[in-house]
C-alpha cells in the first residue's frame, strides 16, 4: 500500500508516538479500545526525498542491511 500510495504522489505515514489517553478523548473512542497509532494518508504539501523523521534529526538513515534477513 505503501510503494502504491507513494507511486501515486500520496504520503502515507504513521505516528504512534502521542499519549494513548489524550487521543483517545480526541477521538471519542470508547475506553476499551486501546490507541496504537495514529495512520496518515494525503498529498504532503511539499515533496522532498528524504523522511521527515531523518530530516528533522530524530532518527538516521540504516542501511538495508540492517532490516534484510536472509536465511
Amino acid at each position: 500500500m505503501w510503494l502504491a500510495a507513494r507511486a501515486e504522489g500520496i504520503g502515507m505515514g504513521w505516528v504512534s508516538i502521542l499519549d494513548p489517553a489524550t487521543m483517545g478523548e480526541i477521538l471519542n473512542v470508547p475506553e476499551t479500545w486501546r490507541f496504537i497509532g495514529y495512520f496518515c494518508l494525503g498529498y504532503p504539501v511539499a515533496e522532498d526525498d528524504r523522511p521527515e523523521l531523518e530530516r528533522a534529526g530524530w532518527e538516521r538513515r540504516q542501511p538495508p542491511a540492517a532490516f534484510i534477513t536472509r536465511r
